[in-house]
């Protein structure tokens, strides 16, 4: 039985914890003021639970060293050898300031519409690989399709070719490192981005990468929503997720090289600085893209930054599918005036999400946009897991960031912006497809939903800055 001192000390070191973590708290100038509020009250309420829980997932930043030396290198070989981006790209500078990179001209991209479309071309840019593959998923699940990808990997790393692979180890729970060890042993190397490493001085449970990206030889990439498993390859059938990826080639590459690195450094220690992971940039086609990374490693929300100069610039249409909807005010705002002036605006989100919770939280939101002439869409067959964004039939960003405030504020996340007609017109013909197997939520229906339902939105939607 604890002694009335025992109580006493314990009573102590609560109470300064409470009050100890309040300046940190209240310092982080990126966390939204609705964040920073419920955490005040999860601290003071629960000085015990809330004060441990705001150590371990409350934090939205992480410092990371950045590789100087690939830095300059790509400076020096973009500057003078990089092909300008096309028009949209050039009227929208505010772009290369935000994501800290200059958009390029002279790349090619394909669309891959679906796991079915994805997975061939994963397996062939592996196969077809001769000095080094670099793969990042946040998800690799233990089943058919991990070992398909994984066996591809190591048939690469017994013929000589450099394998390295970065997995998420909160998004890859279940596939323990055992799973990677005939990797291993056939001499590809492999890590977990952990920003939980107590022993390595990193206490940040809740920052997780969400990233996806593949690079093969430094002359193509792969990027976007899609993860490795089952849910989303198929098997030989429809995939139960759908998604979006997109492969690229030309200068884009280099710069896709930079961000990989970036995080084989943060989570191995090796710098790859080598030239030969870095290539000089090639001449492909006509497509001009800019790279959109976000993470907590950075002041600026990229993602949330580029996704408003889009829809603020939007001239005719603003069409985006994305599995979770929690905009933070800024965008709500940017839609709502998009559509008042006659912007075609249409948000496209899974009838039911993964998350439960989430889908209630979504939901609050139709409130504040359909008013406003917003169309919204709830897809029906399969969960939609396609993060997409097409703005007036030339541009199109997709990649691996929801719009929700884990995604844009707290995820390590990669996106992509393709100033290219036709890629662009592949995704609003896929967004048109969803519409046919897709309700269309109304005003009227909206308000009509049932009281358990108004109930479970309002519940919820004050969740909304912690998730």
């Amino acid at each position: 039985m604890m002694s009335t001192g025992g109580a006493w000390v314990w009573a102590w070191v609560l109470l300064l914890l409470q009050w100890g973590l309040l300046p940190h708290l209240l310092s982080q100038r990126t966390k939204s003021p609705n964040g920073t509020l419920a955490w005040l009250w999860a601290i003071l309420l629960f000085p015990g639970i809330g004060g441990v829980l705001y150590l371990l997932i409350g934090t939205e930043k992480v410092k990371r060293r950045r590789l100087a030396a690939v830095a300059a290198l790509d400076q020096e070989v973009f500057l003078a050898e990089v092909e300008p981006p096309p028009d949209l790209l050039r009227r929208l500078p505010e772009l290369a300031k935000i994501n800290g990179r200059p958009a390029t001209g002279g790349n090619e991209a394909d669309l891959l519409p679906d796991g079915t479309s994805f997975f061939p071309v994963l397996l062939d840019v592996i196969e077809s690989a001769r000095e080094h593959v670099h793969v990042e998923f946040y998800i690799w699940r233990a089943d058919r399709a991990g070992e398909m990808v994984r066996d591809a990997l190591v048939r690469a790393a017994r013929r000589g070719v450099e394998v390295r692979v970065l997995v998420d180890e909160i998004g890859s729970l279940w596939t323990g490192r055992r799973f990677f060890g005939v990797l291993e042993a056939a001499g590809g190397k492999f890590s977990w981005f952990r920003t939980f490493a107590p022993l390595s001085g990193r206490f940040h449970l809740n920052l997780r990468n969400h990233r996806k990206l593949v690079i093969a030889d430094g002359e193509v990439a792969l990027t976007g929503g899609m993860n490795v498993g089952r849910e989303y390859w198929g098997g030989g059938a429809e995939p139960p997720h759908s998604d979006l990826a997109v492969r690229l080639r030309g200068a884009v590459v280099a710069q896709l090289a930079e961000v990989f690195a970036e995080d084989w450094l943060f989570a191995t220690g090796e710098a790859l600085t080598a030239a030969v992971f870095h290539p000089r940039p090639e001449h492909c086609g006509s497509v001009g893209v800019q790279v959109v990374p976000g993470g907590p490693d950075n002041d600026l929300n990229e993602i949330q930054l580029s996704t408003l100069a889009l829809v603020q610039r939007a001239e005719r249409r603003v069409w985006m599918m994305t599995p979770y909807f929690v905009p933070e005010p800024p965008l709500v705002a940017a839609l709502q005036l998009a559509a008042m002036r006659g912007v075609d605006v249409r948000v496209m989100v899974p009838e039911k999400g993964d998350h439960g919770y989430l889908t209630h939280v979504t939901r609050a939101y139709f409130e504040d946009l359909l008013p406003y002439g917003v169309r919204i869409f709830r897809y029906r067959p399969r969960l939609l897991h396609a993060k997409m964004l097409a703005v007036d039939g030339g541009a199109v960003m997709v990649g691996s960031a929801n719009l929700d405030i884990r995604s844009l504020r707290i995820n390590f996340e990669l996106n992509v912006l393709l100033d290219c007609a036709k890629t662009t017109e592949a995704a609003e013909r896929l967004f048109v497809r969803n519409e046919g197997d897709a309700v269309e939520v109304t005003v009227a229906g909206h308000r009509g939903r049932s009281g358990w339902q108004r109930i479970a939105e309002a519940v919820c939607r004050p969740l909304a800055p912690l998730l």
